[in-house]
């Protein structure tokens, strides 16, 4: 009862009868744990983040100490998230370890995203600065020479994006609309490196300029991120609290946190087009003062489409993508 399948039907591309199938039995688990003779949209939501991140380990003991760093390490992905103006919405953030994750951030895709497939240079900028939003939190709060190894997934993902935009996707003004190491017709015989995927071989200097732009595009991103999160200190620390008090923290209640800050004069946005969580409707922009922009309006605020997270993981580089997402670049 009370749940939405056109909602589950978003949140679930690609999946097939069979998985559909075993998300409503673990569904069906969840619920009979819980005594409950039906299952409702909160038993199949909690199934699909079982499914895409693991398990929940709400026996795990957490030291006062690790519970705030992780705290404020998935508060600095979500605020930056939150605070980008072309990116996905903030869907839930959490502290409680799920599979090897210490905590994790779950955002959901547009469904005109998601359907086209197509992502911008500004999307593509935004997601390298929500990805360093975690180290960026941990320096703001214990200082360069104390942070942790949390953030080696998301310098991971970060790396790749900026070497996808230098190499094949035509976004850096040194290198220019050329493709570099991509996948290219021909034998190893005909100019085309074996070794290199089918891509023909780069000079030392070429490969120079690639990782001197690689550089440039992640360390823009990085002073970028902790700019906002600096002027932001107030969300940065009120969504930490949040989250070491309740240890979970939906999209909704983030918002309202966004909506909060504005009418008190709180927030500080990089720019006058500002848009929060990537919801949909009318900014609100208070008179006089081109820096402030109040967040929009949660009765506008659409269905979500799918899951992608970023998790606080260690130096092995847990998956932090859910397992329901497959578009992202």
């Amino acid at each position: 009862p009370g749940v939405d399948l056109l909602a589950v039907a978003r949140q679930t591309p690609g999946m097939s009868g069979a998985d559909l199938a075993n998300l409503l039995n673990e569904g069906a688990i969840m619920a009979a744990r819980k005594a409950k003779t039906e299952m409702d949209a909160d038993d199949i939501f909690n199934a699909l983040e079982r499914i895409g991140l693991g398990l929940e380990k709400k026996d795990a003991v957490m030291s006062e100490q690790k519970r705030k760093l992780v705290a404020y390490h998935e508060a600095g992905h979500a605020i930056l998230g939150a605070l980008m103006n072309d990116y996905d919405m903030v869907a839930k953030i959490s502290i409680i370890p799920r599979g090897p994750a210490g905590g994790v951030t779950i955002f959901m895709p547009s469904e005109e995203r998601l359907n086209s497939g197509l992502y911008t240079k500004e999307f593509l900028e935004n997601r390298m600065c929500v990805a360093l939003g975690g180290r960026l939190a941990e320096e703001i709060i214990n200082g360069k020479d104390n942070v942790t190894t949390g953030a080696s997934n998301d310098f991971q993902q970060c790396t790749q994006v900026a070497k996808q935009m230098v190499m094949q996707l035509g976004m850096s003004p040194e290198i220019g609309q050329r493709m570099l190491g991509g996948q290219q017709g021909g034998g190893p015989f005909m100019g085309r490196d074996f070794m290199g995927q089918g891509a023909p071989p780069m000079s030392q200097a070429l490969r120079q300029k690639v990782d001197d732009e690689v550089k440039r595009i992640v360390d823009e991103q990085y002073q970028r991120g902790m700019k906002l999160l600096r002027d932001n200190m107030y969300l940065l620390d009120e969504l930490a609290k949040m989250l070491m008090e309740q240890e979970k923290v939906s999209g909704e209640e983030l918002i309202k946190l966004i909506n909060k800050a504005a009418v008190d004069g709180k927030l500080a946005v990089d720019n006058k087009q500002m848009a929060f969580a990537a919801y949909t409707g009318e900014a609100v922009q208070p008179a006089g003062d081109n820096s402030k922009v109040a967040a929009r309006a949660l009765a506008q605020i659409p269905q979500p489409t799918s899951v992608v997270s970023r998790a606080f993981c260690g130096t092995r580089g847990a998956a932090s993508r859910s397992a329901t997402s497959r578009r992202a670049i």
